[in-house]
C-alpha cells in the first residue's frame, strides 16, 4: 500500500515488534494531528513572550528575588537605559506584527493584547522619563532595592562577598538619582516643595551612620560565615558605608534641602510641568481604562462619596448616636477602643478579623493559592515614609507572604477598619490574586509577574467589599469601617484629579479629606503627597478597578441567570493573572460564552 508515493507497512505484514512500534506510533501521529501543530503566530508569540521573559527576569530585582537567582546589579535610572529598553520594546512590537489573532487559542489572545501593552510602555517611558523623580518614598522603595539587602542570605563568604559587591554599588545609584534631579531642575521641574522632607527622611536609612544604616548587616545574620571572615566582612562594610555610601547620601541630601527646595514650587501635581497634563492623561488611561479620562473620574468620585455619606449617617442611626454626622465621625476618628496600646496588638488585631472569615472562602472560591500568610511589621526604617504598610510576596528564602503594618505613631493609626484592610491585603485580596498568579502553571511566565494596579488593587477593593458577604461586618462598627476605607478610596478620585488635573492647592485636597473620610491628618498629610508628589493616578486604580469587576460580576449574573456560579467568575477571573481591564473584559464575556455553550450542551 501506498501513502504520498511511498510504501507502507501494514502491522498485519510487519514482524511483531514492528506491528507494536507501529501502532504506538500511529496513535502519537493522530493525537499529534488532532491536537494541532502550532501555527506560526501561535510560535511567534512564544519566541516573543520567551524574550521578554528573559528581559524582565534580567531587569527587575524582585523577581530574581523569587526566582533565587542572585541580583547582581543595582537599577539603572539614566534616560539612555530607558532608550535601551524603548528599544527593545519596539523589537517585540515588530516580531507581533506578523501575529494573527485568528490563529490563536483564547489565552494567547490575551497574551498577545497584554505583550503588546508591555512593549508600547517601554517604548513611551523615554517620552516621560523627566516628569517621573525616583526618589519619592514609595518610587524609591523599588529603585533604593531595600529587600535585595534586608532578604539577601549569608551561608558562606561568597554570600559575603557578593553583598559587599552591591554595597559598592550604592553611591554610583544615589549619584544617578541627583544627576537625574539636578537635569529635570535645568528643564524646570522640581519636586513639590512640601514632599522634601519626606523625601530626605526616605534617603535617611541609607545616610546614617553603619550600625543604624540600611546597608549594614547585624551579626546573628552572619552566623553561618566564619569568624575571621566575618570580621573582615564587617570591616570591608563599614568602610563602603562610612566612607562612600554615607558621602553620597549626604550630598543629595543636601542638595535637596538647600537651594534646590527653596526655589520648589508650593504647587503640587503634574499639571504644572511641561507636558505634565497631558501625560496625568496618558496616566489615567493606564492605570484605569483606554478611554478613562479626569473629567469622568472626578465626577465619579464625587457622586461616590455622597452615597457614602449617606450610608455613614445610617449606621450613625442603627447604632444610636446622637448629633451630626460629624460629631459620629470625630467618635469613630477618636474612640480609644479602635486604637491598638502595642505594635504587636496591631497585628493581632488585623490577623483576629482575618481568621472571622477563613471558614467561609470555600463557599466563594474554588482555588486557593499554597502559599501561607501573616502579618509582620514594617522595617523601623520605612515607617516614616509610608502611610500605611504594604503585601511582601513570598520569595525564594522566606516562601510566605506578608501584610508588612506601620507600628508607628499608634495614637494616629485607627483600627477601625481592620476588617476591611487585611482582606484587601491578605484574604481574599492581594495574598490570593498575586500567589495565584505565581504558582499558575499554564500563564506564560511574564504574566506571571503582571501587576496591573486596576487589577491588582481594584482587586483588593473587590475582595474588601466581598468579605461583607463572607460575614465580615457584621458588627455595625466593622461596616462603619468599611464604609470609612471606601470614603478613603473614594475620595482619592476626587483629590488625585483634583491636584493634579484641576491645579487644586493641596490645602483644598487636605481640607475635602478631612471633610470626608475618616483619615487622620498625618495620614491625610503624606497621602495628598502621595496623589499629587509620587504616584500621580496611581490611586485611581483601587476605585476604578473594583468597579469594573463588580459590573463585570453583575453582568455574568444577569447573563447566566441561575447558572451563575460565584466561585466560577472568581477563579475565572484569578486565572489569567493580572491584566488590564478591557483585556479582563474580554475574557470575562468569553467566560459567560463557555458557561452557557456548556449550559445548553449539559441540556
Amino acid at each position: 500500500m501506498k501513502v504520498n508515493g511511498l510504501e507502507r507497512l501494514t502491522p498485519a505484514r510487519g514482524p511483531l515488534w514492528f506491528r507494536a512500534l507501529l501502532v504506538v506510533s500511529s496513535v502519537t501521529v493522530l493525537l499529534t494531528l488532532g491536537a494541532g501543530a502550532p501555527s506560526k503566530s501561535s510560535q511567534t508569540l512564544q519566541k516573543a513572550s520567551d524574550e521578554y521573559w528573559a528581559f524582565l527576569e534580567k531587569e527587575r530585582a524582585d523577581i530574581r528575588l523569587r526566582e533565587g537567582l542572585p541580583v547582581d546589579r543595582l537599577p539603572d535610572v539614566s534616560l539612555a537605559h530607558a532608550q535601551a529598553n524603548a528599544a527593545f520594546g519596539r523589537g517585540v512590537l515588530d516580531r507581533l506584527s506578523s501575529v494573527k489573532a485568528g490563529e490563536l487559542s483564547h489565552d494567547e489572545e490575551l497574551t498577545l493584547a497584554i505583550l503588546r501593552g508591555e512593549a508600547g510602555e517601554l517604548v513611551s517611558a523615554p517620552s516621560h522619563y523627566w516628569l517621573t523623580f525616583p526618589v519619592t518614598p514609595y518610587i524609591f522603595r523599588s529603585v533604593g532595592s531595600a529587600q535585595v539587602f534586608t532578604s539577601h542570605a549569608f551561608r558562606n563568604k561568597g554570600d559575603a562577598d557578593h553583598y559587599a559587591m552591591l554595597v559598592a554599588q550604592y553611591p554610583d545609584l544615589i549619584r544617578a538619582l541627583e544627576g537625574k534631579l539636578r537635569e529635570q531642575e535645568k528643564r524646570g521641574i522640581r519636586i513639590a516643595r512640601d514632599e522634601i522632607p519626606l523625601v530626605a527622611a526616605t534617603l535617611a536609612p541609607v545616610g546614617r551612620e553603619k550600625e543604624q544604616n540600611l546597608l549594614w548587616v547585624k551579626a546573628e545574620r552572619l552566623s553561618a560565615v566564619e569568624p575571621a571572615e566575618r570580621e573582615a566582612f564587617l570591616a570591608r562594610l563599614a568602610e563602603a558605608i562610612d566612607g562612600k555610601v554615607r558621602p553620597a547620601a549626604t550630598s543629595l541630601t543636601g542638595y535637596l534641602t538647600g537651594d534646590y527646595q527653596k526655589n520648589a514650587p508650593e504647587a503640587v501635581g503634574l499639571g504644572q510641568y511641561p507636558g505634565g497634563l497631558e501625560y496625568y492623561r496618558a496616566q489615567v488611561r493606564r492605570t484605569t481604562l483606554p478611554d478613562e479620562t479626569p473629567e469622568r473620574i472626578h465626577k465619579v468620585g464625587l457622586e461616590g462619596i455622597a452615597k457614602l455619606n449617606s450610608e455613614l449617617d445610617s449606621i450613625q442611626q442603627k447604632v444610636g448616636f446622637a448629633g451630626p454626622l460629624a460629631d459620629f465621625r470625630k467618635f469613630l476618628k477618636g474612640d480609644p477602643r479602635f486604637f491598638a496600646k502595642a505594635p504587636e496588638e496591631v497585628g493581632e488585631r488585623l490577623m483576629a478579623a482575618q481568621n472571622r472569615i477563613l471558614p467561609k472562602v470555600a463557599d466563594f472560591f474554588g482555588k486557593t493559592p499554597k502559599a501561607a500568610f501573616g502579618v509582620q511589621r514594617l522595617e523601623a526604617q520605612l515607617e516614616g515614609a509610608v502611610t500605611f504598610g504594604y503585601y511582601q510576596t513570598p520569595t525564594a528564602s522566606d516562601p510566605k507572604g506578608y501584610y508588612k503594618y506601620n507600628g508607628s505613631n499608634l495614637p494616629e493609626r485607627s483600627l477601625l477598619f481592620a476588617g476591611a484592610l487585611i482582606s484587601h491585603e491578605l484574604v481574599p485580596g492581594h495574598h490570593f490574586q498575586i500567589n495565584l498568579q505565581r504558582e499558575s502553571d499554564s500563564l506564560p511566565k511574564f504574566r506571571r509577574e503582571g501587576l496591573y494596579t486596576a487589577y491588582t488593587e481594584g482587586w483588593g477593593e473587590y475582595a474588601s467589599d466581598l468579605a461583607g458577604q463572607m460575614g465580615m461586618y457584621e458588627d455595625p462598627y466593622d461596616r462603619a469601617g468599611r464604609i470609612a476605607m471606601d470614603l478613603f478610596l473614594t475620595s482619592r478620585l476626587v483629590v488625585d484629579t483634583g491636584m493634579n488635573f484641576y491645579g487644586w492647592p493641596r490645602a483644598k485636597a487636605i481640607a475635602f479629606m478631612k471633610e470626608n473620610t475618616l483619615q487622620s491628618d498625618a495620614e491625610i498629610e503624606t497621602e495628598t503627597l502621595r496623589y499629587s508628589c509620587d504616584m500621580p493616578a496611581q490611586a485611581l486604580a483601587y476605585k476604578m478597578g473594583m468597579r469594573k469587576l463588580v459590573e463585570l460580576r453583575e453582568k455574568a449574573r444577569r447573563e447566566l441567570g441561575p447558572k451563575f456560579d460565584i466561585r466560577k467568575f472568581h477563579d475565572a477571573v484569578l486565572s489569567i493573572g493580572s491584566v488590564p481591564l478591557d483585556v479582563l473584559e474580554k475574557h470575562v464575556d468569553w467566560f459567560i460564552a463557555m458557561e452557557k455553550k456548556g449550559s445548553a450542551q449539559r441540556s
